[in-house]
């Protein structure tokens, strides 16, 4: 349901960045099941063949989805992390990083109209979240150049989640979304014609007020002696509730009735704080089992959904508030110095009087020992690691108080290597052996294991230089890139990799075939026009990207490690033994074409990528060889002709105007 409805909003536009908060964070469920909701295409339901349609689709955003998230609460699931996401831990030094947040930054490539999707809920970025739980999300639309009373709220939440995820530079997601929400024009008033404009809520920043006194300053007046409705999955573990005793003394509310938190048919508080509730004049009740039947219906033998959605209701017959979000009925999450917490207080339009939600509990239930907020059930070792895809440099950084002990590194039970003591807060090469090592395993899981002593954690490499980065699954042979380079459509290239993907899978006849591609003859007009027409498209392709600023999605093209990059294609027909070297050298020529356009045209770009550039033209000094083969076969005037002929397919002609 989250999905559809953020591909609902979305309603087909172009994403230009999208950033994601959570707490628990299950990268592999998150690129197969949540990033598509981004893209407007038909994807193959092939988890390795999606992927791969993926890293294409995902190319005009390099560097413009990011996932922030708490380092200890890694889910590792059943995937691995391989596209191009910037994965930012966000360790607060009170609480937990607890917020869920998706903002996706949208363009109708009609009206060029960019807006801001925002959804703010419940659910963590895992399979539970996304796809089990029972979960709660407001979704809004913020304009650009329009007016908003939460714009101005989101954009000193991003403001802080910047400074909170210090150890990391570059933040081109949010710096783009901040850029749009610089252009919406603040909602002063906090209602109009009687209705109140939806507010963002957040806290766990030094000098934020706890969440009553944010809501009463808000809509206290309002709220007090209205009905009182929490659903909470998480109760601290206390006699009596400081945050539940908070909202009742400043609100006053005329009935109130709190979720009980259960779990296997038991109660996740402690009978004293049930006792507490009852004696305060409180209900506690629960979900309907129709609401909580998986697939909505109930029958004999059915199973039931976790609830895990945070709502707070205040409600009488004629109108109702409700904050959704992340905040717990617990005293890290009410606290402004504790957990980050984000939430929407609205007013709710309902078609029908409002009621309670929950069915009232008469009988007191059996009880179990509640367990740790959010169920946190890891170890945790403040350690980050980043890999850089371009340079092969691999780094780490302590963020844990004062230096830090050795650390073990392990992949999966086996020993890589060592880590000595580092310095706090400065991230710190390793060396290049074991920078090769990491390299090598990157390729089959960004999970690292990290051990101090008898702690041991999870670590989620951070990954940069993504364009040099080998491809997920797909080597194409030099015709097949050149027949990609030419296809017009991003339909065509999403078709044209499921076809290849099966292919290589060794996909069965359950999965789907995709309609054929034509491909073209193989008379000398049809191979040469093929050569040509592909570089072409190429060029513009590049040359497209440049001059709108998708400097990424150029790099990827011409520098990268790709099965459609330009170094892969020559490398190729540099290395082949086998091919007619008249259409390997004439693919060469077109390259080296192709690169002296773009160096002398987008200097700055040439020279921004050394190790693509380096890559590159050592490929390119291929065609000596390819040249030299081309002379052997032919008498001795083929060497006179090559001489005339590069010195006119090089010199760069003039286009007609």
């Amino acid at each position: 349901m989250l999905t559809e409805a953020l591909r609902e909003q979305i309603n087909g536009r172009e994403v230009l960045a999208a950033l994601f908060c959570t707490f628990r964070f299950d990268p592999g469920f998150f690129e197969r099941e949540i990033l598509p909701a981004l893209f407007d295409v038909q994807l193959h339901q092939d988890p390795q063949i999606r992927r791969l349609q993926l890293e294409e689709a995902l190319r005009p955003l390099a560097g413009r989805v990011a996932v922030y998230y708490d380092p200890g609460a890694i889910v590792t699931g059943d995937g691995t992390a391989c596209l191009d996401v910037r994965r930012i831990p966000v360790r607060p030094r009170t609480g937990y990083f607890h917020p869920k947040n998706a903002f996706i930054l949208v363009r109708n490539t009609s009206t060029q109209e960019r807006s801001l999707v925002v959804l703010t809920g419940s659910a963590n970025l895992t399979q539970a979240g996304w796809w089990e739980n029972v979960e709660c999300a407001h979704l809004e639309e913020i304009g650009e150049h329009s007016r908003s009373r939460t714009a101005p709220e989101i954009q000193r939440f991003l403001e802080h989640l910047r400074r909170m995820a210090r150890n990391f530079e570059s933040h081109l997601a949010l710096d783009d979304i901040r850029g749009l929400l610089r252009t919406v024009q603040p909602i002063v008033h906090r209602s109009a014609n009687h209705r109140m404009h939806p507010h963002f809520l957040y806290n766990g920043r030094r000098g934020v007020k706890d969440l009553v006194d944010q809501i009463d300053e808000i809509a206290g007046q309002r709220l007090r002696g209205a009905n009182l409705e929490v659903l909470s999955p998480y109760l601290d573990d206390a006699d009596a509730s400081v945050p539940l005793e908070s909202l009742i003394d400043r609100f006053q509310p005329r009935r109130w009735r709190v979720m009980l938190p259960e779990e296997g048919g038991l109660a996740r508080c402690r009978p004293q704080l049930y006792d507490w509730v009852r004696e305060r004049g409180g209900e506690w009740g629960r979900l309907p089992k129709a609401v909580l039947a998986r697939g909505g219906k109930q029958a004999t033998g059915a199973t039931y959904r976790t609830v895990h959605a945070k709502v707070y209701r205040f409600f009488t017959k004629d109108w109702e508030v409700t904050l959704v979000g992340s905040f717990n009925l617990t005293r890290p999450a009410y606290s402004g110095g504790g957990n980050v917490e984000t939430g929407v207080l609205s007013e709710v339009t309902a078609d029908r009087r409002p009621r309670f939600w929950l069915e009232e509990i008469e009988e007191p239930p059996p009880f179990a020992q509640p367990g740790e907020d959010d169920g946190v059930d890891q170890g945790f070792v403040p350690l980050l690691a980043r890999f850089d895809w371009a340079s092969g440099q691999a780094e780490v950084l302590w963020d844990g108080p004062g230096d830090s002990p050795r650390i073990e590194v392990y992949d999966r039970g086996v020993h890589l290597f060592e880590i000595g003591h580092l310095k706090h807060a400065a991230w710190t090469p390793i060396a290049a052996d074991d920078a090769a090592i990491l390299r090598e395993r990157l390729r089959e899981t960004s999970f690292l294991t990290a051990v101090v002593g008898d702690q041991r954690g999870i670590v989620l490499v951070h990954e940069t230089g993504m364009a040099h980065r080998p491809s997920i699954l797909l080597d194409l042979a030099p015709a097949d890139i050149l027949r990609y380079w030419s296809m017009l459509t991003a339909e065509q290239r999403n078709a044209y990799l499921a076809q290849h993907g099966r292919a290589l899978l060794g996909a069965g006849a359950d999965l789907p075939v995709e309609p054929a591609l034509a491909k073209p003859g193989d008379t000398i007009f049809d191979r040469f026009a093929g050569i040509f027409h592909g570089f072409a498209s190429l060029r513009r392709a590049v040359r497209g990207a440049l001059d709108e600023d998708r400097v990424e999605e150029a790099r990827f093209r011409m520098f990268g490690a790709k099965y459609d990059s330009l170094p892969i294609l020559v490398e190729q027909v540099s290395n082949e033994a086998s091919g007619d070297p008249l259409d390997r050298y004439l693919m060469v020529l077109c390259a080296q074409q192709l690169a002296d356009d773009v160096r002398d045209s987008f200097e700055a770009f040439w020279t921004s990528d050394p190790v693509g550039v380096a890559r590159l033209e050592q490929a390119l000094a291929g065609r000596a060889v390819l040249r030299e083969q081309l002379i052997a076969r032919n008498d001795a005037e083929m060497a006179e002709f090559l001489d005339w002929y590069e010195a006119r397919f090089l010199k760069t002609a003039a286009v007609p105007a």
